[in-house]
């Protein structure tokens, strides 16, 4: 069997998307680890379809070894590029629903920890929400708003929040929460 057979075969089955999918799934991966840290996550969502549409290209220029190609066939290269996003999008659903190790995170915490993003380090918004969590559900005494101040404050280590925002972001945590319980 020649090489161009084996990637006929590869092709016919689908076998090309669905490796091209995982390797976009692994480079925004990287890429949000790293390049697009502080980066909006409503730009990141465009990122997989991007890419997969990038590499896809690469991957038709190489097999037919002409960029002459991409050109007469954008069309079918987008659409292919597209689906190689939309099938990395799924494969990181489904890896963030079934394989990922996550503990048990109470809709309080999945809350605080939305709202305090990009307020905090990125590696400690859970340890954070949760100790934001844990202080509001003990305090008895009315000034939770108080204690997450006090827990925000500690975490940003007044480098990046002011602390006036450090008060507001408090007050908006207590109020949301306040919201969600009555609901």
């Amino acid at each position: 069997m020649t090489v161009i057979e084996i990637i006929d075969a590869f092709t016919f089955y689908g076998l090309d998307i669905i490796a091209l999918a995982a390797a976009t799934s692994i480079t925004v991966q990287i890429l949000k680890l790293t390049l697009f840290k502080k980066c909006r996550k409503k730009v990141l969502t465009f990122a997989p379809f991007v890419i997969g549409s990038l590499l896809y290209a690469g991957y038709e220029a190489l097999i037919n070894l002409s960029f002459k190609y991409l050109l007469d066939n954008y069309v079918n290269v987008l659409e292919h590029g597209f689906s190689v996003g939309a099938l990395s999008t799924l494969i990181y659903v489904w890896y963030e629903q079934f394989m990922r190790d996550k503990k048990s995170v109470s809709a309080a915490e999945g809350v605080i920890a939305t709202l305090i993003e990009g307020y905090v380090p990125s590696e400690s918004v859970q340890e954070i929400s949760a100790k934001i969590a844990l202080a509001i559900e003990k305090d008895v005494t009315g000034s939770g708003a108080k204690k997450t101040a006090e827990i925000l404050s500690a975490a940003a280590n007044g480098e990046e929040m002011s602390e006036n925002d450090i008060t507001l972001l408090s007050r908006l945590i207590i109020e949301t929460l306040a919201h969600i319980s009555t609901d």
